[in-house]
């Protein structure tokens, strides 16, 4: 079992994951002098006919927003300051619903997003989909967004399995539309809502990609997808792909790993493959971590004034223990993946294969306030067994590999309000090579029903009006390389990477 060290904290957590943990707030409470100045500020933006039980309740939620800002938010904050904001937000507001409380929750939305991107305002049927997609299992198209600095949607992976991902969505992706509504200066909230609908139902995503714009409709799904899958390449290097980390993510690398054990005798190296890991519950990430390590610090987390507050620690018998790992991350891979990334390669259990990641190691809670909603507010930073901090720096790999025409990508330190960096890892890359030369074919063995991933088995709906013969043939005929698999596989025997092998693994059995 995981060891969990856990200091006094203000708040009981109910539901702990990536970067958030859902927690409980204090009981009544009054407005102060600068609350009272944004209360009576409002009222002259809300629908006249509005209740006192309305404006009541609307108040409560801005005056306990507050107060969790200040006992909570990873920096002091200067409330004086965030209510000016909240007031100058008020005539800025263009919205159909002037009730008190859509009036206030946007409001504090913007207030917050000001602090940092992840800090947000959440209406009760976001925390609703919230918990939805932490157990594995929502309707949608299956992707994960962020909005950048000029306010436009951005993709930050799709979900593998989907129909986002069926469609061809990719990575930096921006969505310009959904069924004609356009999502500029739109706050994530509503483009979740407006993907989010019935099983079967089109919705049309409006896309930008790099300088082309072209549009994509998709039937909505229940996403029950799994996330992890598994294969063994050239008969006898086990892999496994861990897409998110939910509820159910632990149960399935288990029964992989396994699997695995009992199908490949001598391994000559295994891969865990992060990469488009967007993250998701911490536990998760931490839980499967612990699988391959019997000892050791797996993450920490870092409160106001870099007070530590809780603590991960390893202590499980390790699957293929003293077999070769590599571990693949690129760039949209973010937050647990990066933390469990750091933490096999700092417990010198093995090396990192691909890009430098994504960058986000700030942890949040969500808040539920008695007047409706609640807030998600940044806490603290997550830090590595070596303590070190991935937020704004990301997890630098040992060997790049760099892909050809592969664009330019926002990060989390390039998105507005990003929380500064703090104590980045010194490790540099050891060589960075280029994936078309140190790629090599490859023999998959797909582990799973007949061997066959559910996404060659789903139709797609770009091509649902081709002929399946034609379908088929045209997805034999385009079946992209996996370039950096591929490379990474060669580290292992006598691939352009195999050379550095006696470089890197001297370090990271010395923990540099």
């Amino acid at each position: 079992m995981l060891r969990k060290g856990i200091l006094p904290i203000v708040f009981g957590i109910i539901i702990a994951f990536a970067g958030t943990r859902l927690v409980a707030c204090a009981g009544p409470i009054w407005a102060d002098q600068d609350e009272q100045r944004f209360l009576d500020a409002y009222r002259g933006y809300v629908d006249p006919n509005a209740t006192e039980n309305q404006l009541d309740r609307a108040d409560s939620l801005y005056v306990e927003a507050l107060q969790v800002l200040r006992e909570t938010y990873v920096f002091d904050v200067d409330t004086t300051k965030f209510v000016d904001d909240s007031i100058a937000d008020l005539p800025k507001l263009d919205l159909k619903d002037k009730s008190p409380e859509n009036v206030v929750g946007e409001v504090l939305d913007h207030s917050l997003h000001d602090l940092d991107p992840h800090s947000a305002y959440m209406s009760e049927d976001m925390f609703k989909r919230l918990q939805e997609s932490t157990e594995g299992s929502f309707a949608g198209v299956g992707i994960v967004i962020a909005q950048d600095e000029d306010k436009q949607i951005r993709i930050v992976s799709p979900i593998d399995d989907t129909p986002a991902a069926r469609a061809g969505l990719q990575p930096n992706d921006r969505i310009t539309s959904i069924d004609d509504h356009e999502m500029k200066g739109q706050p994530i909230s509503e483009a979740v809502r407006l993907m989010r609908g019935r099983v079967g139902e089109p919705v049309r995503l409006g896309i930008l990609r790099k300088d082309k714009n072209f549009d994509v409709v998709i039937r909505r799904a229940k996403i029950e997808v799994p996330s992890v899958t598994a294969a063994i390449i050239d008969h006898d290097i086990p892999y496994i792909r861990v897409s998110r980390f939910d509820a159910n993510t632990l149960e399935q690398t288990r029964d992989y790993l396994k699997e695995l054990t009992k199908d490949v005798a001598n391994p000559r190296g295994i891969i865990v493959d992060l990469r488009r890991n967007p993250g998701g519950l911490l536990d998760s990430a931490a839980d499967i971590a612990d699988q391959f390590l019997s000892k050791g610090l797996i993450v920490a987390t870092e409160g106001r004034g870099e007070r530590k507050m809780r603590t991960y620690e390893a202590d499980r018998s390790s699957f293929f223990a003293g077999v070769p790992m590599v571990i693949l991350l690129d760039r949209g891979s973010a937050s647990a993946a990066e933390l469990m990334a750091a933490a096999l390669r700092e417990n010198g259990r093995g090396i990192i294969i691909g890009e430098r990641s994504f960058g986000k190691g700030s942890m949040q809670r969500i808040m539920p306030l008695s007047g409706g909603g609640g807030v998600k507010i940044t806490t603290g930073y997550y830090t590595t067994p070596e303590d070190h901090i991935v937020q704004g720096n990301g997890v630098v790999p040992d060997i790049e590999v760099k892909l050809k025409d592969a664009e330019e990508f926002d990060r989390e330190i390039d998105l507005a309000h990003a929380l500064p960096p703090r104590r980045r890892d010194p490790r540099k890359t050891i060589t960075s090579v280029d994936g078309d030369k140190c790629a090599a074919p490859i023999e998959i063995e797909r582990l799973g029903k007949d061997g066959v991933k559910a996404e060659d088995q789903a139709p797609n709906p770009q091509t649902d009006e081709i002929a399946p013969d034609a379908a088929d043939q045209a997805k034999k005929d385009d079946t992209p390389h996996d370039e950096v698999l591929e490379c990474a596989v060669g580290y292992f025997n006598n691939g352009m990477l195999a050379q550095y092998r006696s470089q890197v693994e001297p370090l990271l059995r010395a923990g540099l």
